[in-house]
C-alpha cells in the first residue's frame, strides 16, 4: 500500500507540473536554462584560464631555453658536425669585435655622443665585464633625459659606433612628469670585445 500511495503522490506532482500556467513553465524553463548555462561557462573559463596558464609557463621555459642555447653556441661551435663552417662563420663575427683596450675609448664615445645630442644623463654604469671562450662583453645601465628626436639619433648612434659591436637592450622609455616634450630613458648598452684566446679562432 505504502508503494501505490508514492507512485500516486508522484504522479500526482507531475500533473501538477504539467497544468501550471504556459508564464510559469516558460519562467522555470528559462531559470534552468540559464542556470545550465552558468554552469557550463564556469566550467569553460576555469579550463581556459588553466591552459592559458599552462601555455605561459611553456612560453617562458621555451624563451629560457632558446636563450640558454644562443648563449653556449660559441662554446660549442667546435662540437657541432660542421665545424669548419660554423668556425668560418665565427671568425667573420669576433673580426668585427674591437679590441679589450678600446673598450675605455667606446664608453667616451657613447657619453660624447649623448652630449652632442643634447641629452643630460642621469646615470652612466659600466658593469662588471662577463667572459665567454673567445670573447667578453661589458654591459652599460644608461639614463638620460631629453626630447624624442635627441634620444633616437642617440640610440642610432650608439647602435652603430665605428669599430665596434654594440647591443642596445632592456630599454624603457617615458614621458617626463611635468613637461610636455621631455622623455626618460633608460637602457643597457652591451659593449663585445676580443680576449686573448680570440686569436686562436682567428688564425
Amino acid at each position: 500500500m505504502r508503494s501505490t500511495n508514492i507512485a500516486i503522490k508522484k504522479t500526482s506532482y507531475m500533473v501538477k507540473l504539467y497544468l501550471l500556467p504556459p508564464f510559469i513553465k516558460i519562467i522555470l524553463a528559462l531559470g534552468l536554462f540559464i542556470f545550465i548555462c552558468v554552469i557550463g561557462i564556469t566550467i569553460l573559463h576555469r579550463q581556459s584560464v588553466a591552459e592559458l596558464v599552462s601555455l605561459k609557463q611553456r612560453k617562458v621555459m621555451l624563451e629560457k631555453e632558446v636563450t640558454r642555447e644562443a648563449k653556449s653556441y660559441g662554446d660549442l661551435v667546435y662540437l657541432s658536425k660542421n665545424a669548419k663552417e660554423a668556425k668560418e662563420q665565427y671568425q667573420s663575427l669576433i673580426k668585427q669585435f674591437p679590441p679589450e683596450f678600446k673598450i675605455g675609448e667606446l664608453l667616451a664615445d657613447i657619453s660624447k655622443l649623448g652630449t652632442e645630442q643634447g641629452l643630460k644623463f642621469i646615470y652612466f654604469k659600466p658593469q662588471q665585464s662577463v667572459d665567454h671562450v673567445y670573447y667578453a662583453e661589458v654591459p652599460v645601465e644608461i639614463s638620460v633625459v631629453g626630447q624624442f628626436h635627441q634620444i633616437g639619433r642617440f640610440l642610432g648612434g650608439v647602435a652603430n659606433l665605428p669599430g665596434s659591436v654594440v647591443a642596445v637592450n632592456h630599454f624603457t622609455l617615458t614621458r617626463l612628469d611635468g613637461t610636455e616634450n621631455l622623455l626618460s630613458l633608460q637602457f643597457t648598452a652591451t659593449l663585445y670585445h676580443t680576449l686573448p684566446t680570440s686569436l686562436d679562432i682567428k688564425a
